[in-house]
């Protein structure tokens, strides 16, 4: 059946593979401490220093070595064993939760501190994520493809649901100190679970070695090939309109909070939590659906978003926060998802690493100008106003790609395009 662009689908068919069934329970479960960790780290910071702009400047730390770094690391995907790439950057994320938690419990966690360890997670980070998205083709059917990249989204989604509420108990608990160390400490014991099921997974990932090129006419090849598809072009721009704007709400979170809804930290939990499970929701739709027409359900889904945002933004009572929440984190999800099945479905495996890191610049290396906005207008006009502001953005942002792809969308080569 197909409704709007979608046809239904098997919600879990990729788990019937078994590799990627270990990489999703794995992936799972150290998501899971990500996020308690993610959730701490931002309740802590503006436990020392009361500061937006700190909040903003912590995103920016984490996130510019991925708008730096993000093409190298495609380039180091296509070239090298993901699996083995997968096992190090994980290996990493361990080391500075670690780090972070004996830090925090032991009272000696200093601004520069947090700062230092976000940009090596971040640094990590450009590394992980093109290997992360561009290993899935190899656990997977081609068939189940699209089904996966939707349930690697609901995993990633579906922790916010568990992990920020844990962090939040935890901080009402032990504490604005112990409980975000605690958090940390048990964020590190969780990427054993990801880290042990890449070991258990036998599948060969490494790309052929013939024709090998240098890395900058690699990174080159990935750029030029993006930019010579139309329809690659429309989705990039309209994923970092999402990355620099849209997604700069999430760094406000704990200002929503407790100055503009008036809840402390299990308040602030529940309100991430109900981000979770909106994206869950968002996620499963999307592994429930096959896309028949791209364009039309992207742009949809942005204007969705836009709307929920603004409405978000205007709102000041903490129940209705927390309904519209679940509906903007589940029209974002959803936007993420069909735009990375969209672009994992048109790129040919040669270039897969290197494209699906324009994917990563595009929609996460762009947070960290719009963690910065976002920080810098929430102290000067109000984090009200700054989330209205982002919501704007990406309504004309939406509003400009429907009216200048119009030509594109109708040509039914869109998911044919760039096929080798």
């Amino acid at each position: 059946m197909t409704l709007g662009g979608l046809a239904t689908a098997h919600t879990f068919s990729a788990l019937r593979h078994p590799n990627y069934r270990r990489f999703w329970w794995g992936g799972f479960i150290s998501l899971t401490g990500s996020w308690m960790r993610i959730t701490a780290l931002a309740w802590l910071i503006y436990d020392m220093t009361g500061s937006p702009l700190m909040l903003g400047t912590v995103t920016f730390a984490n996130t510019i070595p991925t708008m730096l770094l993000a093409l190298f690391g495609g380039a180091l995907a296509d070239r090298s064993e993901k699996r083995y790439v997968l096992i190090v950057t994980q290996a990493c994320f361990m080391a500075t939760a670690a780090v972070l938690a004996v830090l925090t419990l032991t009272g000696r966690i200093q601004v520069w501190h947090v700062l230092a360890f976000s940009v090596a997670g971040g640094i990590a980070g450009a590394m992980d994520m093109p290997a992360r998205q561009s290993f899935i083709p190899h656990l997977v059917a081609r068939e189940d493809l699209p089904n996966a990249i939707a349930l690697n989204a609901a995993a990633f989604n579906g922790s916010r649901i568990i992990g920020p509420a844990i962090a939040g108990l935890i901080i009402t608990q032990y504490g604005p100190r112990g409980g975000p160390g605690w958090s940390f400490a048990i964020n590190a014991v969780t990427y054993l679970a990801v880290i042990g099921a890449l070991v258990a997974i036998r599948v060969n990932s490494r790309p052929e070695d013939a024709g090998r090129k240098p890395v900058l006419q690699e990174v080159r090849e990935g750029l030029a090939y993006a930019w010579h598809s139309p329809a690659l072009r429309v989705l990039l721009g309209l994923l970092a309109v999402a990355g620099g704007f849209g997604l700069s709400y999430t760094v406000l979170m704990p200002v929503f909070a407790r100055d503009v809804l008036g809840v402390e930290a299990r308040g602030f939990g529940m309100l991430m939590t109900a981000s979770g499970i909106g994206a869950t929701i968002g996620a499963l739709g999307m592994a429930s659906a096959r896309l028949s027409r791209p364009p039309a359900v992207i742009r949809g889904l942005m204007a969705a978003f836009t709307v929920l945002l603004a409405a978000f933004a205007v709102n000041t009572d903490y129940l209705m926060a927390l309904l519209l929440m679940v509906g903007v984190s589940g029209a974002i999800t959803a936007f993420m998802s069909a735009g990375n099945t969209t672009i994992q479905t048109i790129v040919p495996d040669a270039l897969r690493g290197r494209v699906m890191s324009l994917y990563v610049l595009a929609l996460f290396g762009t947070g960290p100008f719009g963690g910065l906005l976002a920080g810098w207008l929430a102290s000067l006009l109000g984090a009200q106003a700054a989330v209205l502001v982002s919501a704007a953005v990406c309504g004309a942002a939406a509003l400009a790609t429907w009216v200048s792809g119009r030509r594109e969308a109708r040509r039914p080569a869109f998911l044919a395009e760039g096929q080798p």
